[in-house]
């Protein structure tokens, strides 16, 4: 159990290194910076904030628990706050999380060949222990080149999912230049850029053989 408090940019670290100790735990984000908080000197903790310390905790390996101002410290009209932007994109979160099998993922940075930033932009990473999937979080308005041969598969079907809202845009589909039939695997790299007007986006990488 970790808490980051307003070291939120910290989050990725701290959690990718109790993930990484042996014997292996289930390590969780226990107490991050809480949306709307006043009293963090790294503020203000904003609905984006929010997302992007669950997006990191999950692509290190490990989980999340989200906080509310109000709600924990039952102050006037607290029980407004069920639905407050940050409560609501925590159900989009767990939807696209869950959205493939989260429990065989591994954390992997090296899917970014360039663009994978650092700090309050940090983007992250995992994919599939059988590598047939990756899920990539952008935490800004930015473009990254991706290592799309780390799909073991003919080709990789690409998603844009933005986690404010959970609309979905295609991103193409390419080859991986695996099972070509080469006796030598191809050099597979892809650039990326989040669409317009996203503040931070999920890009799911789905193999394809057929």
């Amino acid at each position: 159990m970790i808490e980051t408090w307003t070291e939120w940019a910290k989050v990725y670290q701290a959690v990718l290194t109790d993930v990484l100790m042996t014997p292996n735990k289930p390590v969780v984000l226990g107490e991050g910076a809480y949306e709307n908080g006043p009293e963090y000197p790294q503020g203000p903790i904003t609905p984006l904030v929010c997302r992007r310390q669950a997006w990191w905790a999950f692509m290190a390996g490990g989980h999340f628990t989200f906080g509310q101002d109000q709600m924990w410290r039952m102050g006037p009209h607290w029980t407004t706050t069920f639905d407050t932007p940050g409560a609501v994109q925590m159900g989009i979160y767990r939807k696209i999380a869950c959205s493939r099998p989260w429990w065989l993922r591994l954390p992997d940075q090296g899917l970014f060949a360039s663009g994978v930033s650092s700090e309050r932009t940090l983007n992250t990473a995992v994919r599939g222990v059988d590598s047939t999937w990756a899920m990539l979080y952008f935490a800004s308005q930015c473009h990254a080149l991706v290592h799309t041969d780390k799909i073991l598969a003919r080709s990789v079907k690409c998603t844009w999912v933005n986690p404010a809202t959970g609309e979905e845009k295609d991103a193409g589909t390419y080859p991986t230049g695996n099972n070509s039939g080469s006796e030598f695997p191809l050099p597979g790299n892809q650039w990326f850029s989040v669409p317009g007007h996203w503040e931070d986006a999920i890009l799911l990488l789905d193999g394809q053989d057929a």
